[in-house]
């Protein structure tokens, strides 16, 4: 029976109950009557009562169906609608690609990006299958991000095969990279640096809520996951006192090829004056202070004595350089950061599904390859306080 026939015989029923109901009050109010007679009218009344309660049950179940599947077919028309917006479009394609890459096996995510990519127009090969992954890794790696304090002092770079110069510039007749230290680095270590490529493995876990939610939601999530997750492992590694081997040259602090110049002074206030002095002239100007709250603020307490001015000044008007703050500084690193560069071979970004069967999570994995490369020891000091 179809719902058409279901409401017929509903109005049908609802017709004979009403007519046996008014009988029904009809014969109670007639003394000639028999209580028989009225028992058997109630009898009547009541299995007519129960036939139209149960189609009407049956009604309502298909109606509240029919009407789900019709909400799930407009859900699924917007769904698949590619907004006009550009930076929308952007977002809906990224969304289908993550779902189809964490769950390959989701026909509907499949069939959603197979109709999405026709929109990239960037090659007849895989209309936007490379397009779109180098897009999502320059966003991960160039936008500046708090956790990684070092991305908004350094040059930060996405070049396959990079090598530059130590030095980006030159003047004839010039003695600045004849003499001292500057001189004697290049003479180590040559004029030029070779970026290496060095594997890197980040993870977003996507639940399902996560995957199932909206376009927006879920782009942001895995994003800014991936994007911590990079930051994290850069600032370890050009702030480690342990890199593994292989990945020493990435640290400050790398005692084996980087070898930069330690000054000590009788406290970290003066060390670090100190250091911000012994830089060359062509580093000061731009010489920063990298460095821990917990430093900074023990040596406050060192030259406050009992005063509060100190703790209300900016750290530069004290130190005499902008500071920076990390809790991965463990001795304060003073220089011009423009001579660290982090480099990422964006063209080789890998990004597939990994699954973790023992959490039952998903993931949404980035393999990328970077280097973080300091081009001149010379230009950074580290301050130390001298032992007593």
């Amino acid at each position: 029976m179809d719902l058409f026939e279901m409401r017929t015989s509903k109005f049908n029923l609802g017709q004979s109950l009403q007519s046996a109901n008014e009988k029904l009050a009809e014969m109670a109010g007639q003394p000639d009557v028999s209580a028989e007679d009225i028992q058997a009218q109630q009898k009547k009344v009541d299995a007519l009562q129960l036939r139209y309660n149960t189609i009407s049950e049956q009604v309502k179940k298909v109606e509240t169906e029919q009407k789900a599947k019709l909400t799930e077919g407009k859900n699924k028309v917007a769904q698949n609608k590619i907004s006009s917006d550009p930076k929308e479009r952007m977002i809906q394609m990224e969304a289908a690609w993550i779902r189809k890459t964490v769950r390959p096996d989701n026909a509907d995510f499949q069939e959603k990006w197979n109709t999405i990519k026709q929109e990239m127009k960037d090659d007849t090969t895989t209309q936007g299958g490379k397009l779109l992954p180098v897009n999502v890794s320059n966003q991960l790696v160039s936008e500046p991000f708090a956790t990684n304090p070092l991305r908004q002092m350094e040059t930060v770079s996405t070049i396959t095969n990079l090598i530059l110069p130590r030095i980006a510039f030159d003047i004839a007749d010039d003695s600045f990279v004849n003499d001292g230290d500057i001189s004697k680095e290049m003479d180590l270590k040559g004029d030029q640096i070779t970026f290496e490529r060095h594997m890197l493995k980040v993870r977003a876990g996507i639940s399902d809520t996560v995957l199932m939610g909206t376009d927006t939601g879920l782009v942001d999530y895995v994003n800014n996951a991936l994007a911590s997750a990079l930051q994290l492992k850069e600032r370890n590694m050009a702030l480690g006192t342990s890199n593994p081997a292989g990945l020493e040259h990435m640290s400050f602090y790398d005692t084996t090829t980087v070898k930069i110049k330690k000054v000590s002074g009788s406290d970290l206030f003066h060390a670090i004056r100190k250091a911000l002095a012994d830089l060359d002239d062509a580093f000061q100007d731009n010489a920063k202070i990298l460095m821990t709250r917990n430093d900074y603020y023990d040596m406050l307490d060192g030259l406050a004595n009992n005063s509060s001015t100190l703790y209300q000044a900016q750290p530069e008007s004290i130190l005499g350089a902008p500071v920076v703050f990390t809790s991965a500084a463990t001795t304060p690193i003073v220089g011009d950061f423009s001579f660290a560069q982090l480099n990422y071979e964006i063209s080789s970004s890998l990004y597939e599904q990994y699954k973790d069967y023992q959490k039952g999570m998903n993931y949404f994995q980035l393999t990328a390859w970077f280097d973080h490369q300091i081009k001149l020891a010379s230009a950074f000091r580290l301050a130390t306080v001298a032992s007593k």
